[in-house]
Formats: C-alpha cells, structure tokens, sequence
C-alpha cells in the first residue's frame, strides 16, 4: 500500500507544480498587457506555451513576447520556455 501512495504522490506534486507555473505565468502575462488570461487557457507542450485565447489577446501577447520569456526565466528558472504562440 506504500508504494502505491508514494507512487499517486509523485503524479500529484507533478500536478500541483503545473498549477504553480501556470499561476506564474499568468501573472506574468498579466504584468506587461494588463490583459487577465486564465490558466485553463493556457498548455505548455515541447518548450512552447500555447494559448487558447482571442487573436486579439495573441497579438497583445506577441508584442511583448520577448520580456514575458526573459521574466518566466528567471522568475522559473526549472521550466525551459523558448517560445510562446
């Protein structure tokens, strides 16, 4: 019975790091447009985030794309992000 709980704690520590770094980002996010983008909308996959939002929000994204990347570096030194679309 332990390893299986120690094995489910593993899964779920995983998960709660992918909320923590999607608030992260969010509030990142939130920072430079002042545009509120939830974390449902967003999906990181391959090094790149993927937001689920209007093009309007994309655009606004994209012309402050490369300060976004540079404070999700620092402020998340662990998660590798090298593009967002």
């Amino acid at each position: 019975m332990l390893n299986i709980q120690g094995y489910l704690g593993k899964f779920s520590k995983r998960l709660n790091d992918l909320t923590h770094q999607k608030t992260q980002i969010v509030g990142i996010i939130e920072k430079y447009t002042q545009i509120i983008v939830l974390p449902e909308e967003i999906e990181m996959k391959d090094y790149v985030i993927y937001l689920k939002s209007s093009s309007a929000v994309s655009n606004k994204v994209f012309i402050y794309k490369n300060r976004i990347l540079e404070e999700i570096s620092m402020l998340l030194p662990d998660l590798k992000i090298f593009d967002i679309k």
